[in-house]
């Protein structure tokens, strides 16, 4: 069984990213208006505090936008796929890497599913032939069920469960 990306997750991710950059001209609007209140002398307090608020959102908007840019990227060799013998998946991680994993059903060690059916985490034992490869260091690998079906992707989870099981349906 063999499971490919949707793009629309990515093109998701830029249109939040263009939707960000919105607000950074609204927000720099309402801490002018903060300046000219604080100027005025008599709202000065008032000025504080819309300058701060803005100033704070800004702040908050940056780290989001950073985040979401980070993580777009082509999705054009990303797959999950169980073969007869092993789990193999490649998926985007961030800053145009990628994370990959061959995984033989007899050295899975843990496998647990995710929070509100977000992926599942497979753990390896140290020994053997399987491979997990990114940049940080270990033998689990987070499988993301992002841009993926999850009706199908639940199915790939079930078939990757009943292998490691020795149930071979």
């Amino acid at each position: 069984m063999r499971l490919e990306p949707s793009e629309e997750m990515m093109y998701r991710r830029m249109d939040w990213k263009e939707r960000l950059l919105l607000l950074f001209p609204l927000l720099g609007i309402l801490a002018s208006v903060g300046l000219l209140l604080i100027g005025s002398g008599r709202w000065r307090i008032w000025g504080v505090a819309v300058v701060g608020i803005a100033a704070g959102a800004m702040a908050v908007v940056w780290v989001v936008y950073r985040e979401i840019q980070r993580r777009i990227m082509p999705l054009v060799n990303c797959f999950l796929e169980v073969q007869s013998d092993c789990f193999v998946a490649v998926q985007p991680f961030r800053d145009g890497e990628y994370e990959s994993c061959r995984i033989y059903f007899e050295e899975i060690e843990g496998l647990i599913e995710g929070k509100r059916g977000k992926g599942f985490y497979v753990r390896v034992s140290g020994e053997g032939r399987s491979v997990v490869q990114r940049k940080e260091r270990g033998r689990v690998m987070f499988v993301s069920s992002e841009g993926y079906d999850g009706e199908k992707f639940g199915v790939m989870y079930e078939k990757v469960k009943a292998k490691r099981t020795g149930n071979n349906n």
